[in-house]
């Protein structure tokens, strides 16, 4: 379907409401390192990666109950409880109880992800779908900017009383939660029935399934991300620093993804997939060969790192926009649960990783790492694809 007015304000609002909640993300992963500055490195990375494990756990029944209970009812719950457990890790800073919580909140962040990515599958069709995907791409990374930004100024403004960072950021996504219980409506989309399936592949096809390695690997460089503040002060790179590095970073991608979005609306998922892979791997080259040769060489090397950046936003609006595409009707919840599964327990999995390599090499060996898990997901991928094609050609 093409998005009409009714399509495109409920869409807005999704948006909007999707890129508060994103705010409070942001803002965490500025000010965690400091709120548990007196636990280890491996207790921090435990604490964020409970977040992505937990939200992989609740990802596929969380899809389920979009297909049988409803989009929004789900979203808007998800937030709710968002609001309330970020207020209570600003009661203590007892690293079990932050990380008791900070695991619940995985959960509500799979309610979120997976309800938003599903209406908007609902509200567009695949002639607008890729664009749809880039611009939740956009709202996305440019919540977790602007909670950057946020987080930088309250580690600075509540350096005395950290408590006061998560109140605030809680009364951010609380404004979400007004907002979407209000103005947001269910989608229009069929209904499910019967007993949650055992095998959530079942809501894809075999294409896409080629496809998983990537997303995968895209989802462990994205929890390597969440480690590097904690990297990144190590060498002596402050807080403020880093917002602004990781600022402009998700900024360029959360553009590049709107661009690359519609792209693929055009020229179809696969090329601007591919576009995305050869990004990706530039990327994390030239950032190993950067940080090896220390922080001044990375100044000098922004713009191709930036180009590099650029052509990585094609992987997630291309992925989105395929899964969409392929997934059942009646299943489209369990299929943007299997994406938030991949997503969250990739998370997770590069933050522990991301702590590991950092011991052993330093932040050099953080995009060492990255590099090689990148390469053999994206050479497993093309594997998969031409199997798939030379299977496909046999048939005929």
């Amino acid at each position: 379907m093409n998005a009409g007015p009714v399509a495109r304000r409920d869409l807005a609002i999704l948006y909007v409401s999707m890129l508060i909640s994103r705010v409070g993300f942001g803002v965490i992963i500025i000010v965690f390192p400091t709120y548990l500055s007196g636990a280890s490195d491996i207790q921090v990375a435990v604490a964020l990666a409970l977040y992505p494990a937990l939200e992989a756990a609740a990802a596929l029944p969380t899809g389920r109950l979009c297909d049988t209970k409803g989009r929004k009812r789900i979203f808007v719950l998800s937030v709710g409880c968002m609001t309330a457990l970020m207020a209570l890790i600003g009661l203590s800073r007892d690293i079990y109880l932050v990380g008791a919580l900070h695991a619940l909140m995985g959960v509500a962040a799979a309610g979120i992800t997976v309800s938003t990515l599903t209406m908007i599958t609902d509200l567009t069709g695949e002639r607008n779908r890729g664009a749809g995907m880039g611009a939740f791409d956009f709202m996305n990374v440019g919540g977790y900017a602007v909670g950057l930004a946020l987080g930088s100024r309250l580690d600075t403004a509540f350096a005395s009383e950290l408590s006061g960072a998560f109140f605030v950021t809680a009364a951010t996504v609380a404004v979400a939660f007004v907002f979407a219980a209000f103005l947001l409506r269910e989608p229009p989309h069929e209904t499910a029935s019967g007993r949650l399936t055992l095998n959530p592949l079942r809501s894809i096809d075999e294409r896409t399934k080629a496809t998983m390695p990537i997303w995968l690997a895209v989802t462990v460089m994205l929890g390597m991300v969440f480690f590097l503040p904690r990297a990144f002060a190590r060498v002596g790179i402050g807080s403020g620093l880093t917002a602004e590095i990781l600022i402009a970073g998700v900024l360029i991608i959360g553009m590049g993804s709107i661009g690359f979005g519609a792209l693929s609306d055009v020229v179809g998922r696969t090329t601007v997939l591919a576009i995305g892979a050869v990004g990706g791997m530039g990327l994390l080259v030239s950032l190993t060969v950067t940080f090896s040769g220390g922080t001044a060489l990375f100044l000098r090397n922004i713009p191709i790192i930036g180009a590099f950046a650029l052509a990585t936003s094609a992987l997630v609006p291309s992925i989105l926009a395929t899964v969409g595409d392929r997934s059942a009707h009646e299943m489209r919840g369990s299929a943007m649960g299997l994406y938030s599964v991949m997503l969250s327990g990739g998370t997770a999995v590069g933050t522990l990783v991301a702590s590991l390599a950092h011991r052993i090499s330093g932040l050099s060996g953080i995009f060492e790492v990255a590099t090689a898990i990148f390469a053999a997901a994206s050479l497993t991928s093309i594997a998969l694809w031409l199997y798939l094609a030379r299977r496909a050609s046999k048939a005929i």
